[in-house]
């Protein structure tokens, strides 16, 4: 236990799980708390259905998000805050109202349909899309945190992800021989940085891709001549979320470092 506490009272890697969830129980209790009226389902007629729903659209969204970001979107709106058309008040805050009567029976349930809500090929903002429609970038704030090192990339794109079980050798094999030099013939790509952290449960493995600017990354993303090594790529690791910046999003901060 003196071990557990010292290492911030969670064991390492914890994440928080909920029970197993009906869905077609949550798709009842989505439909009664109203939840139709704002957030549109291809394929799905509710009672509480409006003609133009102002939320995001949460048709396939589980193949997208693991199931505590449903949770925690249910419990807390403001927990991830989407800058869009009537998406937010005046106050910047979501409209989403907080369903604090739920009980925890009845959010494990919503949490399982939103997971069941899958398409059979997720979108790939990959190679082969229109470049302009694939990408958005984020901005990355820097408020009380060391800045990053100089660098000739000036746009990130970073996956994270973990390696598909005993593909690992395989992984690190293509990429040596295949992955690399494809990725460096492309116009604009700098550098290519993978990290891991094992403090984290999943997703441990992190590959950004460092470009001369945003539009390099733009035209890399919608070239279908990349669309092969990504599908390569991709075929060593599992699910993963993907994020464009204009900072790099892990690095050393030699002002807090030391080497003996």
């Amino acid at each position: 236990m003196a071990a557990l506490h010292a290492q911030g009272g969670v064991p390492l890697g914890w994440q928080p799980t909920l029970p197993p969830g009906d869905p077609a129980a949550g798709r009842r209790t989505f439909d009664a708390l109203g939840c139709p009226a704002c957030h549109r389902v291809a394929g799905e007629t509710f009672a509480s259905r409006v003609p133009e729903p102002r939320g995001p659209e949460l048709t396939g969204m589980g193949s997208h998000h693991p199931p505590a970001y449903f949770a925690e979107a249910i419990m807390n709106p403001d927990a991830v805050r989407i800058d869009g058309p009537g998406y937010l008040d005046d106050d910047g805050r979501s409209i989403m109202p907080a369903y604090d009567t739920m009980t925890m029976g009845e959010l494990a349930d919503v949490v399982a349909y939103l997971a069941s809500l899958r398409t059979a090929e997720p979108p790939s903002c990959h190679a082969g899309a229109p470049a302009t429609a694939a990408i958005t970038m984020t901005s990355v704030p820097l408020v009380d945190r060391p800045p990053p090192p100089a660098t000739p990339a000036r746009a990130f794109f970073a996956q994270s992800y973990d390696v598909l079980p005993g593909r690992l050798d395989d992984f690190a094999a293509w990429f040596a021989a295949s992955g690399r030099p494809a990725f460096l013939a492309a116009d604009g790509l700098e550098t290519i940085d993978t990290y891991v952290d094992a403090a984290k449960a999943s997703a441990a493995v992190t590959t950004i891709f460092g470009f001369r600017d945003e539009a390099a990354l733009r035209t890399f993303m919608g070239d279908p001549g990349t669309a092969e090594v990504w599908k390569q790529f991709d075929g060593f690791v599992g699910p993963h979320g993907h994020l464009a910046t204009e900072r790099p999003l892990v690095y050393r901060a030699p002002s807090l470092s030391a080497v003996q």
